[in-house]
């Protein structure tokens, strides 16, 4: 036999359970994803540590190497030149950043499972 239930209203009798959503209001973080959480944003921010390192030091070696050791004087019409070099060096610094997160993720996920597997097997 088939047992006859009430249909649910949209306002919600006094009688009715309500439904609730699957996985609650706020999701919880495991373990593991906090931890790569964590992980992912230490990579992203020493990728951009050594990006704006990469920047500096390409613009001191054009500097020292081109005013000091060559001893050119700056010149008014090569500073769209200069400018050039350094739009160049910004360009490579902002490549490294944008490489060094995408790679860094798998490798962050590789280490806290190889991590969580050591731990679990000792």
């Amino acid at each position: 036999a088939m047992e006859m239930q009430p249909l649910k209203s949209a306002e919600g009798g006094e009688g009715e359970e309500r439904e609730r959503p699957r996985g609650g209001g706020g999701k919880e973080k495991s373990v593991l994803q906090s931890k790569l959480t964590a992980l992912a944003v230490q990579i992203g921010k020493a990728g951009l540590a050594m990006s704006a390192v990469t920047v500096i030091i390409l613009l001191l070696y054009f500097v020292i190497e081109t005013f000091v050791l060559e001893g050119r004087p700056w010149l008014a019409e090569c500073t769209p030149i200069y400018v050039q070099y350094w739009v160049q060096f910004f360009i490579i610094g902002v490549t490294v950043l944008v490489v060094a997160v995408p790679e860094g993720l798998p490798l962050a996920v590789t280490i806290s499972l190889a991590y969580s597997v050591k731990v679990r097997t000792r």
